[in-house]
């Protein structure tokens, strides 16, 4: 007699085809029960979607999740918005109103009042009602209150690694990542569980692309997905760590920059002076 264990897998889209080891058992979203305490190799397949694999461990009594699996399309269908690149500056400039905040020579301001905020700081990020920036002096990270103006650590330990890079936030204010020149490093802000794994606050990845990074964005639908622009192409990257990590080069065109609007599920990118957009 063994004690058993089981697989859910959840994808978008749904209803694709999954196989472990090999044998078909379903369609997406699937829960898979009985399965003898081993390593499996799972596939899950749909027409005009790249096919989406993992090695999965499964544990007497317990669950192994894939629970924000993304099938890419092959050929996604791409739409000229306009030829005119000022468009895309219109598109991509903050509201007026917005309150904006900026760095010079390591001191944080504000343009309400261009007074200095927070001095010796050497990256920063809006985070909820606050900022969250790494201190000069001792390499830390603190949070800001922006009622109070007064300043908390928000990590005990030293991120030397988080001085040099462009900070940009996950839409669900969990993650923090560091954008390299060749890689990213994501810092978890809180503990969190999912996909079976189980981060701590405080825990540092590093995802290395060998190719130029020219801009990272966060996939709001899951947070679980990275796009990435290079000098050639635009990069779909999930964060699970469990081997294999599923990368898929989305889309093929010259020095892209991008941007995502989550309300239509709208990526746009502007390429040779076209602003594009597709459904992702």
């Amino acid at each position: 007699m063994v004690a058993t264990g089981g697989i859910y897998l959840r994808s978008y889209p749904t209803k694709a085809q999954v196989y472990i080891n090999d044998k078909p058992e379903g369609k997406t979203n699937r829960f898979i029960r009985r399965l003898i305490p081993k390593s499996y190799d799972l596939k899950v397949v749909k027409e005009d979607y790249h096919p989406w694999q993992k090695t999965l461990l499964v544990e007497p009594k317990m669950v192994s999740k894939a629970n924000t699996i993304l099938l890419v399309p092959f050929n996604p269908k791409i739409f000229l918005v306009a030829s005119d690149s000022e468009e895309y500056l219109s598109f991509k400039t903050p509201d007026k109103k917005d309150n904006l905040y900026y760095i010079s020579n390591n001191n944080l301001y504000t343009s309400k009042t261009s007074k200095i905020l927070v001095k010796n700081v050497i990256n920063y990020a809006i985070y909820k009602d606050g900022i969250i920036y790494l201190d000069n002096l001792t390499g830390k990270i603190f949070e800001l209150d922006l009622t109070s103006l007064k300043s908390a650590p928000f990590f005990e330990q030293v991120f030397p690694s988080f001085n040099q890079g462009k900070w940009i936030l996950s839409s669900d204010n969990k993650k923090l990542l560091c954008q390299k020149d060749k890689s990213v490093e994501i810092l978890w802000l809180d503990n969190v569980a999912n996909n079976s794994l189980i981060r701590k606050k405080g825990d540092i990845e590093k995802i290395d692309f060998g190719q130029p990074i020219n801009e990272v964005i966060w996939y709001p639908r899951t947070d679980e997905h990275l796009i990435i622009a290079t000098d050639n192409s635009i990069l779909i990257t999930e964060i699970d760590s469990r081997p294999p990590r599923n990368t898929t080069n989305f889309i093929s065109t010259e020095k892209p920059q991008i941007k995502y609007d989550s309300k239509p599920q709208t990526l746009y990118f502007l390429s040779q002076g076209k602003l594009y957009q597709t459904e992702l």
